[in-house]
């Protein structure tokens, strides 16, 4: 590509809704089902043009925009080959899945280019055997796109490798999580949503009778970009966190969840106290 474009795509991830109101122990195998599509998208055909509607949103979960220079065009498609609509069983505690994934086409094109576009994702979970359900509230991401140009114009950094340097190339397009719904407001977004810097995910609690769960996505490569790279991106913040993508190549991001139980304040305490105790042993043996 070989125009400077900046794509603002807000990622809207629904969390949980339930069929019952308590459990008596701990939530083990979990169900879950994921829609994603493109809501919405600027400019519009036939600048852009979008294509495989998904069966929720029916909006489409692939883009495609300008004229190919070579072999291959330009896009992004949402968890390719299934209409942006993605399930699974029994997952386990602890256990990673794959929920979809981004597929962006960088290869140079002539002509339009996408501007901007909302890509919605709707994640509905329940305990395994039983059934999904639930209108629930939306958790809002804005991720900011940097298109950059072929040449490394403007760039003020080299990313070769043979210089020593673990900086991405001047000509890779890079991807910003700009911002994320952390309050509870109007519309009903649900606050607590933390990016954990040491396993690049981002995190949401929830409770059910007297467990509490954590959500963890994560995205493949992502993590807190250097300082001069989020400052190619407008408005992004230094210590910004996102993902690029190399240019002349399809470049796939897989969206990982992984659910887990969050221990209790007495059994951590336990914990704590026992650990202690094994601490305390161990020096009065070697004393």
């Amino acid at each position: 590509m070989n125009t400077l474009k900046k794509v603002i795509i807000a990622l809207t991830l629904s969390t949980l809704g339930f069929t019952f109101t308590s459990n008596a122990t701990p939530i083990t195998l979990w169900d879950w089902e994921v829609d994603s599509a493109f809501t919405s998208f600027i400019p519009g055909g036939p600048d852009v043009i979008g294509s495989t509607d998904n069966h929720h949103w029916l909006d489409p979960t692939i883009l495609t925009w300008g004229t190919p220079v070579g072999t291959f065009g330009s896009s992004l498609d949402v968890s390719s080959g299934s209409a942006g609509h993605v399930t699974g069983e029994d997952l386990a505690n602890g256990a990673s899945t794959i929920t979809s994934s981004l597929t962006h086409n960088n290869f140079i094109i002539t002509g339009s280019t996408l501007t901007s576009a909302t890509l919605s994702t709707k994640l509905f979970l329940a305990p395994a055997d039983i059934a999904l359900s639930g209108a629930i509230p939306p958790l809002l991401f804005d991720i900011v796109f940097k298109e950059t140009p072929n040449n490394g114009s403007g760039c003020i950094y080299s990313g070769d490798p043979e210089e020593g340097t673990t900086l991405p190339l001047c000509e890779n397009d890079i991807f910003v999580v700009d911002a994320f719904g952390t309050d509870i407001d109007e519309n009903g977004i649900i606050e607590g949503i933390e990016y954990n810097p040491f396993t690049n995910s981002f995190n949401q609690q929830f409770s059910l009778g007297a467990y509490t769960y954590n959500i963890g996505l994560s995205v493949d490569t992502l993590a807190q970009l250097d300082e001069v790279v989020c400052d190619r991106v407008a408005g992004a913040d230094d210590d910004c966190i996102g993902v690029t993508t190399e240019e002349n190549k399809a470049n796939t991001f897989n969206v990982h969840m992984t659910i887990t139980q969050v221990p209790e304040p007495s059994t951590i305490l336990l914990m704590s106290l026992a650990l202690f105790g094994i601490v305390a042993n161990m020096r009065k043996k070697h004393s």
